[in-house]
């Protein structure tokens, strides 16, 4: 006999009475054509924890990791079972809500939440090692700082973000780029098997053998765009410690030592299969922290011995002006953190409202050491010192994985050139920041091949369809009306829309159009 309910019974018991009980005090927006005891029935059926307009914390648990672009959900539903998302789904579907998916709240442009329902997957975070078959069975709402302890205890490895509370699902499914990438791959090309919740409220599971279209889609077609993600299976790796390195190049007054820096890193490492078991972040910052100058950063991740890394980055050492900050030997965790976080050094203070744009494009092309000073020279026109630039390093085990074997298509870049730029009140420069992103990449036009890595997506981009999925993107319309042929999982950038004439001539067809396989659950 059950004499005591659980804290959640206990809220949904008070929840339910107050939804039934004709109290007035909240009101629902009046275009949303739900009443408060269709709600009623809802939180009695879903299993987990649904959170109002009225609810205390719903400031707290409508926000977004970026608030710049902020919503007002009629509900966010914390799911605890993949029950609970089929009951969602229905209800969003008999009462035509708005619905976005979130796993750990880190859309750069906030397309994980929305002003109807938001599904939130982020309590679904267990995880199976199977270090004998060198695999990991997660589920999709696991963050990073839950999975990369896991793995490690075992010596084992998957290439993974640099924020430890990003999770596994919106990330893998815009192809997700780590510090390990170029000697393990992009975390899509790591998966094995996922599993997904259509629309319907069916499950599929797709492989290399079955659904494969969805196989080929997901990985790389970004979240939010054919059902909800509620696990993936991956091949992972033995990773022991690895050594952490950042060397710092001061370009205050010169850009001479900084640019020569940047042409080296690309020289000798990100053309052809140089150092793959060097991981390359290069940041371009002001050093709030320390001086206060413009400074090139170089951060490394390196697989091997320190006799090895320091041949490796011999070149970058004979730069004149190169000052190492940091080198040590470690657990991955600890040295992604070490190398990667921390910068820029916004005060702990402005940190709970800070907001930022940020922006991707690809350079596939060898850029010479002139071209480099220009890039640090209109760097220095940032409007405050919280922008920064991270030129995320290609090559290596990235360009070696078949282009045309995921969504993924960015197989022939040498750098990720990505932007972000933070403001909040007391800068007090938002619209100046997203102006002078804007003029950035139109500068970059001249060096960048077109493209945009899915996982920086950004509300002013035009043209996102070609820059993040180029000749495939067609093939992922047909992928996406075979699986929501509704169209019930859409947002600003979900696919769907038309391409230029002139990019919809270059589409690529790949899947045949076979039966969708449904489990039988």
């Amino acid at each position: 006999m059950k004499i005591k309910l659980t804290k959640r019974e206990i809220e949904k018991k008070q929840n339910i009475a107050w939804l039934t009980s004709g109290d007035n005090t909240a009101t629902i927006p009046s275009n949303i054509a739900v009443t408060k005891e269709q709600l009623a029935g809802l939180e009695a059926a879903v299993e987990g924890k649904v959170v109002y307009p009225w609810s205390p914390g719903y400031d707290v648990d409508k926000r977004e990791f970026n608030n710049v672009f902020p919503a007002n959900p009629l509900l966010i539903v914390y799911v605890s079972s993949y029950q609970a998302i089929q009951v969602c789904l229905k209800f969003a579907t008999d009462y035509n809500l708005a619905t976005a998916i979130r796993s750990g709240g880190h859309s750069l442009a906030d397309y994980s939440v929305c002003n109807g329902m938001v599904i939130d997957i982020s309590q679904l975070k267990s995880v199976f090692v199977d270090p004998a078959n060198q695999t990991v069975w997660v589920q999709a709402g696991i963050t990073f700082a839950d999975l990369n302890p896991a793995l490690e205890f075992y010596g084992m490895h998957l290439p993974g973000g640099g924020c430890p509370s990003v999770a596994v699902a919106g990330y893998m499914q815009g192809g997700g780029y780590g510090l390990t990438s170029r000697n393990f791959g992009i975390q899509s090309d790591c998966v094995l098997e996922i599993t997904m919740i259509l629309a319907d409220g069916s499950v599929v599971v797709a492989n290399a053998n079955q659904n494969s279209d969805l196989f080929w889609a997901v990985r790389g077609g970004t979240g939010g765009n054919f059902g909800v993600l509620v696990s993936i299976k991956y091949k992972i790796f033995p990773l022991g410690l690895i050594w952490g390195i950042s060397i710092t190049w001061d370009f205050e007054t010169d850009t001479t030592n900084a640019a020569q820096a940047l042409y080296t890193i690309q020289e000798n490492y990100l053309t052809g299969f140089q150092y793959p078991n060097l991981g390359i972040e290069t940041l371009v910052y002001t050093d709030i922290a320390g001086d206060g100058h413009k400074k090139v950063r170089f951060g490394g991740g390196f697989i091997g011995n320190e006799n090895e890394l320091n041949a490796a980055i011999a070149p970058l050492m004979a730069v004149p002006g190169a000052t190492v900050v940091f080198k040590q030997q470690g657990k991955y965790s600890y040295i992604n953190d070490q190398v990667l976080e921390g910068i820029p050094a916004i005060p702990a203070n402005q940190l709970p409202t800070i907001k930022f744009y940020g922006r991707s494009a690809y350079i596939e092309r060898a850029l010479n050491v002139n071209d480099y000073k220009n890039i640090l020279q209109f760097f220095k026109t940032v409007p405050n010192t919280y922008g920064m630039l991270d030129l995320e390093g290609y090559g290596g085990v990235i360009n070696k994985y078949p282009v045309e074997q995921s969504a993924f298509i960015h197989r022939s870049a040498i750098l990720d050139f990505y932007c972000i730029v933070f403001f909040d009140n007391v800068t007090n420069d938002q619209e100046q920041n997203r102006l002078w992103i804007i003029s950035l990449y139109d500068f970059m036009q001249q060096y960048t091949n077109g493209h945009s890595y899915q996982n920086y997506p950004n509300r002013d981009q035009t043209g996102f369809q070609w820059a993040y999925w180029g000749p495939y993107y067609y093939q992922l319309v047909a992928i996406k009306r075979k699986y929501d042929p509704d169209n019930f999982f859409n947002y600003q950038q979900s696919i769907g829309g038309l391409l230029s004439p002139e990019m919809a001539d270059k589409q690529i067809t790949l899947c045949a159009d076979t039966p969708i396989i449904r489990e039988n659950i």
